[in-house]
């Protein structure tokens, strides 16, 4: 069978010329600026040195490239047409002379092995999702074609690295989620160390796409549990070191899944997506290094590489080689990036988003949803009537007590509507010292801190009839302050162990007091 030959240059779409210019070895921020300007098959055929250089900025050399293979490859096309209908003379069963036309047009749209061209296709450019917004706002359609592999542009436009993922899909939990953070966490050290933005896409053919694919198709992947993506990213604590986990979890962003609609097809498949958003608040004088996760199949386990630094190269994300070198021109990097930042007026709202996004990972442990497996502590203040109305949250907390300031709470407070729903066990903090013979044991099951929440009454209550008055911040100071401190040593170091709890100040207003 003969091969199709590639479309008339004239009828190239612009990420057919992309894909052209990919091939012939031209850099991606060439590539992207004649994307921008609409260059497609009719203009590439008018192009010149002059507007090449002038224009896109280009030196010289790739300049002169293009030029000639354009040359070539219209020579190339024109020598084709003289013989794009051969006939062939031979006789059908009536005997007359019958034609064979060879070289058809009918499957252009497939890659060739052969072709000097790699990439031609005739396939719809597609337009990408735009960068940090959600994926549910936004649809690929399949088969359609984003704008190739990308590197560092202006720190800000995000670089862009395509994995189809199209085994790994169908893989099981531990392998999937294995393979999908190695990827991710890999692509994310690397866009970090260079400051720069950028998003990795899952059900992307990259440039080592299948037969019959091309480099940026929309293939897309199942997805039948998404919270398998999410969880993933749980792998951080255990990649980066244990001071740098909360920094990179603000700069890694949630998985999106963006909708591939598929005309001829019920099958419902997805872009899975993740921003990197490294803002200099964050990154600032920092090189990260990553173990990234690998499963074994020898082993039959997740086992995790040596801690390396990988940084952007082009469209490719690569080990840093001189990482003494790459150290000291840390200032540069974050100069660069403070000044797109500044440019893109991007700062300033990132701020509050940070701070929301840590807020968060500080409750949640960097997860979807709050530990059930730790203890809470909460402390808190006199609570408005409006804010308890907007308590629902706190009733699935697994909390062990509560240290509350306002001694009104039990009345009218917090307490007091919070115990509509659960018993509490209503102490003050000279509650909390061990009578002597009593063991701590003993003391959990006197107080039956376990079975009912601790309510602890750190200010008095104005309701309880025996002698505990409120008391202003001078005279609480001498005489509650110490009380306090015990208390809270006793429950944090004696009866609750280490690491199974966690603290939560609850403050709804500022008082100039504590009563």
């Amino acid at each position: 069978m003969e091969k199709p030959e590639d479309p008339p240059l004239e009828t190239w779409t612009e990420s057919m010329v992309s894909n052209w210019l990919t091939s012939i070895g031209v850099k991606e921020t060439y590539i992207k600026k004649l994307n921008e300007e609409e260059v497609d098959g009719r203009i590439l055929c008018e192009l010149s040195e002059e507007y090449l250089e002038k224009k896109i900025g280009m030196k010289s050399g790739p300049a002169l490239l293009i030029i000639k293979k354009r040359d070539e490859l219209v020579k190339s096309h024109k020598a084709r047409s003289k013989h794009l209908v051969k006939q062939t003379s031979g006789k059908n069963d009536h005997g007359a002379t019958s034609i064979k036309t060879v070289n058809t047009r009918a499957d252009i749209s497939e890659e060739h092995k052969e072709s000097s061209v790699p990439v031609i296709t005739t396939k719809r450019d597609s337009k990408l999702r735009p960068f940090d917004m959600k994926g549910v706002d936004f649809t690929y359609v399949k088969n359609s074609v984003l704008l190739p592999e990308s590197g560092v542009v202006d720190y800000i436009s995000p670089c862009h690295e395509y994995k189809s993922f199209a085994i790994a899909a169908t893989l099981d939990r531990q392998r999937l989620q294995a393979k999908f953070a190695k990827e991710v966490l890999k692509f994310a050290t690397g866009c970090m160390n260079v400051r720069t933005n950028g998003t990795i896409h899952f059900g992307v053919m990259d440039s080592r796409g299948d037969t019959g694919y091309v480099h940026g198709e929309i293939i897309g992947i199942p997805v039948k549990e998404k919270d398998v993506y999410c969880d993933a990213l749980d792998y951080i604590e255990r990649s980066f070191s244990s001071s740098d986990c909360e920094l990179v979890r603000l700069c890694i962003g949630e998985p999106q899944f963006v909708q591939v609609v598929c005309s001829n097809s019920s099958e419902e498949l997805y872009i899975v997506e993740v921003d990197i958003k490294p803002t200099l608040s964050i990154v600032k004088n920092k090189v990260f290094s990553v173990s990234l996760p690998n499963f074994n199949e020898k082993a039959n386990k997740v086992q995790f590489e040596k801690k390396t630094a990988y940084r952007r190269v082009g469209s490719n994300t690569e080990p840093v080689a001189e990482l003494s070198e790459f150290y000291q021109h840390i200032g540069f990097r974050d100069t660069q990036r403070e000044e797109a930042e500044k440019r893109h007026n991007f700062t300033a709202p990132e701020l509050s988003q940070n701070l929301g996004k840590k807020l968060i990972m500080l409750i949640t442990g960097g997860k979807k949803i709050m530990d059930k497996e730790k203890w809470h502590i909460l402390v808190t203040n006199r609570f408005l009537e409006k804010d308890l109305q907007s308590i629902d949250f706190l009733l699935n907390m697994n909390i062990f007590c509560v240290f509350d300031f306002d001694p009104d709470s039990n009345v009218s407070g917090l307490c007091h509507e919070y115990n509509k729903r659960h018993v509490v066990n209503r102490h003050f903090m000279q509650n909390y010292k061990i009578p002597s013979g009593l063991s701590i044991r003993e003391f959990e099951s006197h107080l039956r801190l376990f079975d009912q929440i601790s309510w602890i009454f750190c200010n008095g209550r104005n309701d309880f009839k025996g002698n505990e008055p409120p008391c202003d911040e001078k005279i609480w100071v001498k005489t509650k302050r110490t009380l306090l401190k015990d208390c809270v040593s006793l429950i944090c170091k004696d009866i609750l162990p280490k690491g199974t709890f966690q603290v939560i100040f609850l403050l709804t207003s500022l008082l100039t007091h504590l009563s």
